[in-house]
């Protein structure tokens, strides 16, 4: 067993063919190893309207258990957005590729800002080096979104060193002081 291998549980909106079972969503988070609800939310290239109602069921439970949400949004920022206002939850907006304006609506609900792999395909250096270091989390997105400097096709963990790079040059400081805060930052968020 490592200490330090977490999950996360949910219904990413991709697979909303499946039904969302409350109960036993509730017995899989008894699980300390479980600290987020997640990878939840919406995403336009499906055009499923269960998507929304699945979406606030796994949102509902989160607050219920008082844990962080990871949040997938593909095209659809206007409305999670208008489903995340009234709630009152925390978490990180996973793979975050809006504008400084978007971000700021995020970031004003308390929430993180995921960023990935999609850093090299998406200019989003000024939501970068705008949004406060303490708000920002690195993710791997494996297996997917592969920085191109890693000379791979298939996403590990071990590249959200490039990540973190990319940040600090953007940020314009160290590659470390990136690294200790986005550490710090999952370790609050998540609770680990």
């Amino acid at each position: 067993k490592n200490k330090n291998i977490f999950s996360a549980i949910g219904i990413h909106p991709s697979e909303i063919n499946e039904k969302f079972d409350k109960e036993k969503y509730k017995e899989l988070a008894k699980s300390k190893k479980v600290v987020a609800i997640g990878e939840i939310g919406l995403d336009n290239k499906f055009k499923d309207e269960r998507q929304k109602q699945v979406f606030v069921e796994q949102l509902n439970l989160a607050e219920e258990l008082n844990l962080p949400v990871i949040i997938h949004c593909r095209m659809a920022y206007a409305d999670v957005l208008e489903i995340l206002k009234d709630k009152k939850l925390r978490g990180v907006i996973h793979c975050f590729t809006g504008n400084w304006e978007e971000a700021q609506k995020y970031l004003e609900l308390g929430f993180y800002l995921g960023i990935n792999g999609i850093i090299f395909k998406f200019d989003i250096n000024k939501t970068i080096k705008n949004c406060p270091l303490d708000k920002i989390l690195t993710e791997t997105d494996c297996p997917y979104l592969t920085p191109p400097m890693a000379g791979a096709e298939r996403n590990e963990p071990i590249f959200v060193k490039h990540v973190i790079q990319k940040i600090a040059e953007i940020k314009k400081i160290s590659f470390q002081e990136v690294a200790s805060a986005t550490t710090k930052n999952a370790q609050k968020l998540f609770g680990i």
